[in-house]
């Protein structure tokens, strides 16, 4: 984590919510991470997965944002939070490209 404590203060969480990536490391952090609910880690999941589509659809027109979207490491972590898919929003069925 790129924080000092392994338990997250209110402001990590409220941080989290908006920007995964500049609380965790990883998307497995998040599962493992102390202070948030089930619930709050499947938000921050599903939060890091949208700026993950939308830094692969830069990519994909050849816009430069930044490292290797973390979408698979995403996905593997959900998938242990919700195993049955049920916060699954679909995403895998739509078309990335209009």
């Amino acid at each position: 984590m790129k924080i000092d404590t392994p338990k997250l203060s209110k402001a990590d969480i409220e941080r989290a919510m908006i920007t995964p990536s500049a609380v965790f490391d990883t998307p497995a952090e998040i599962v493992e991470a102390e202070g948030l609910t089930r619930p709050q880690k499947i938000e921050v999941l599903t939060r890091w997965e949208l700026d993950a589509r939308a830094l692969q659809r830069a990519t994909d027109e050849n816009m430069t944002g930044g490292g290797r979207p973390p979408l698979e490491e995403v996905n593997e972590a959900l998938l242990k939070l919700d195993p049955e898919g049920k916060k699954a929003d679909g995403f895998g069925k739509a078309p990335t490209k209009i």
